[in-house]
């Protein structure tokens, strides 16, 4: 019975992963362990981001939305350097560039906390792994690209902000913070998937790092709090 077990687990599909992440996380990424192909939820990811971008630049009212860009920076000055500088080719590549060396860069940086933090415990995790969990851990994401169509499509006239893609932040449930205000691009990142992503990633350590759940929680959810705590506290000292 363990053979066939594990059998399945290493026959299971990318596809199938990607589905049941949504449903049944821990058993998901038990089937995940032994061929955990960090690079499908890497790529899809990459490139439903890449895709939804893209067509967002090609449909947007890019003078409405340098006005936007425009009314966030304090002085003259500022603003007149902006002009002269971001055209939208210039704006659109590199909004995309970034989202390419994001996520590897964002998952590799876990990856290693990830990794270093479980060899202090009993069964440490390799790199490849630490990483592997990252980017499954993010599959949650990739409900912006079907999100983020959805908003350009109700937005015809073209005036829609970045931030307005993802209809999920908090910023765009409760605040609705223009692009000025200091608050606005922290409750733009913190979003529905990003704690569902925290979630998630807490269930995969302690699948993968076979620790407890209270001991996963602490380690996944220590660096949110700091990350986003820090840049609260930011915020508030500097605008105070």
């Amino acid at each position: 019975m363990e053979i066939a077990s594990n059998n399945a687990a290493v026959a299971v599909s990318p596809l199938s992963a990607l589905i049941s992440m949504f449903y049944e996380p821990s058993a998901t990424f038990q089937r995940l362990e032994p061929r955990p192909r960090a690079w499908v939820p890497l790529l899809l990811l990459i490139i439903s981001s890449v895709a939804v971008m893209s067509w967002y630049f090609a449909v947007v009212d890019f003078p409405w939305l340098m006005d936007q860009f425009a009314g966030a920076l304090k002085t003259v000055e500022e603003r007149e350097a902006f002009a002269k500088t971001m055209t939208k080719s210039v704006l659109h590549f590199s909004t995309v560039a970034s989202v390419v060396v994001m996520f590897p860069l964002m998952f590799a940086i876990s990856g290693v906390y990830l990794m270093i933090v479980s060899k202090s415990m009993s069964q440490g995790m390799s790199f490849g792994k630490a990483f592997a969990l990252s980017t499954w851990a993010s599959v949650p994401g990739l409900l912006m690209l079907p999100l983020g169509a959805m908003q350009i499509m109700l937005n015809p006239s073209g005036q829609l902000e970045m931030s307005a893609l993802n209809p999920l932040s908090l910023n765009q449930l409760v605040f609705h913070y223009d692009m000025a205000h200091p608050m606005a691009g922290l409750m733009d990142a913190l979003s529905v998937t990003t704690f569902w992503s925290m979630f998630l990633m807490m269930i995969g350590f302690e699948v993968w790092a076979k620790v407890k759940r209270s001991t996963a929680v602490l380690v996944v959810g220590l660096p949110y709090l700091v990350i986003f705590g820090g840049w609260a506290a930011f915020v508030m000292a500097t605008n105070s």
